[in-house]
């Protein structure tokens, strides 16, 4: 069995509807059926909605989910959640029996990793900065009885991580970088949230290139195409080579790196903090960050 039928198998059974424990079935399908098919919009927003990006603004699901009892929700992101956490445990050393670690994992949407991570036996910390899906991974939590092991915070990285220091073993860290606006900065951020010999494990759009450099898109940037195709623009920012990442993780203090190869404009990696040190401030944006 592959470490993603292992996974997939894990995930279904720790969060089938058999498995809920303080709500019951009915219930449960009713209040998440409610948050997807509703029309209701993400409050913490006093911004001109224009001009943020429409999954900030309205519910959609993240993650595919079979909770059985002919019950399943289609995720935007698919089984991404299994695939990614498959290719860390495979290529970049992250282990599967994670009992007894202490993880943050950063920007989790309706919480697929998160919840896969409390099934591998973690306690969890998760960040996502729109609070109508922060709020459905806590829901989770408590459904199934693992509120003790997994809470969602409904913060920025940027306020979150300053007073966490030394405090997680491993960091996840998937498909956030590239949106971004201060990449260098969140990487310090994560370096010094980390225990000395803990890991962050990475992914993000990327451009594949030898060099270290990154391609800037930024929220003026709109797609051609329809509606739909020009909703997923527009909160990118920049778009970093292997080689560019690479020097963004040793810049932030991390002394061991392993950046793979760019498939179909998606780069993964890991790098490990062997001590805390200090890094260049010169031009930091948060000067006064450790």
């Amino acid at each position: 069995m592959t470490t993603y039928e292992k996974l997939k198998k894990l995930f279904e059974e720790k969060y089938s509807a058999d498995s809920l424990q303080r709500v019951t079935f009915p219930q449960f399908k009713e209040d998440l059926d409610n948050r997807i098919q509703s029309e209701r919009k993400n409050i913490q927003f006093n911004f001109d909605e224009s001009k943020q990006r429409d999954l900030s603004i309205k519910f959609c699901w993240g993650h595919h989910h079979d909770f059985g009892r002919d019950y399943k929700l289609e995720g935007r992101m698919k089984d991404r959640h299994l695939r990614l956490v498959s290719e860390f445990v495979d290529t970049y050393g992250l282990p599967m029996n994670l009992k007894g670690k202490k993880i943050l994992d950063i920007g989790v949407w309706t919480g697929g990793t998160p919840l896969l991570l409390v099934a591998m036996g973690a306690q969890v910390h998760a960040l996502e900065e729109v609070s109508m899906y922060a709020e459905t991974v806590n829901y989770l939590a408590y459904a199934y009885g693992i509120d003790h092991q997994l809470k969602c915070f409904a913060k920025s990285l940027y306020d979150f991580l300053p007073p966490c220091i030394h405090q997680f073993d491993y960091i996840l860290y998937p498909g956030v970088l590239y949106h971004v606006s201060d990449p260098l900065l969140s990487l310090r951020l994560v370096f010094t949230a980390l225990k000395d010999n803990g890991s962050v494990y990475l992914e993000t759009c990327g451009i594949d290139s030898q060099e270290s450099i990154c391609k800037y898109e930024g929220p003026s940037y709109i797609r051609r195409g329809n509606k739909e195709e020009q909703n997923r623009g527009g909160w990118n920012y920049f778009f970093p080579s292997g080689p560019c990442i690479d020097t963004w993780c040793r810049d932030a203090g991390f002394q061991e790196t392993q950046i793979g190869p760019c498939i179909k404009f998606r780069i993964m990696g890991a790098a490990k903090r062997l001590k805390f040190q200090d890094f260049c401030r010169a031009g930091i944006s948060k000067t006064n960050c450790r």
